[in-house]
C-alpha cells in the first residue's frame, strides 16, 4: 500500500512544447513525489500482470468537511498510474485491472494506493 499526495489534475499534467506533447512541470513533481512515497512505502516492482486499487481521499475544508471541489475520478486515475509506471510495475501493459473509489476526506487529500500481483 502506498500513500500519494494529492494529485495534479489531469488538465495540467500535459504541455504542448514545439509542437510535442510533454509533461508539465508540475507532473514532473508529482512523479517525483509518488517516487519518494513509494521508496518510503518500501514497495517493490511487480514483473508480471499487476491489479491496481485507488481510494482517493478529497481535501478537507478548514472545518474539517469534504471539498465540494474536488478533481474527476477518472483523470485521478490515470494520474496515478503514470507516476507509479516504473515503479510498482515496469510499465502501465501490465495493468490488468483497476478500480477506484472515492474515500474519506483527508486535510491535504490524497491517494491511497494498493498495487498487487494478478
Amino acid at each position: 500500500m502506498i500513500i500519494l499526495p494529492h494529485p495534479v489534475s489531469a488538465n495540467r499534467y500535459w504541455r504542448t512544447f514545439r509542437n510535442r506533447t510533454v509533461r508539465s512541470a508540475e507532473a514532473n513533481q508529482y512523479r517525483k513525489d509518488a517516487q519518494f512515497a513509494f521508496l518510503l512505502a518500501k514497495g517493490q516492482k511487480h514483473a508480471g500482470p499487476v491489479r491496481v486499487s485507488i481510494q482517493f481521499h478529497p481535501r478537507t475544508n478548514k472545518d474539517g468537511s469534504a471539498s465540494k471541489m474536488r478533481l474527476d475520478i477518472d483523470n485521478v486515475i490515470k494520474v496515478a498510474l503514470d507516476a507509479l509506471n516504473g515503479l510498482a510495475y515496469e510499465d502501465d501493459k501490465q495493468i490488468v485491472a483497476v478500480s477506484a473509489e472515492l474515500a474519506g476526506p483527508v486535510p491535504h487529500g490524497g491517494l491511497t494506493v494498493t498495487v498487487e500481483a494478478a
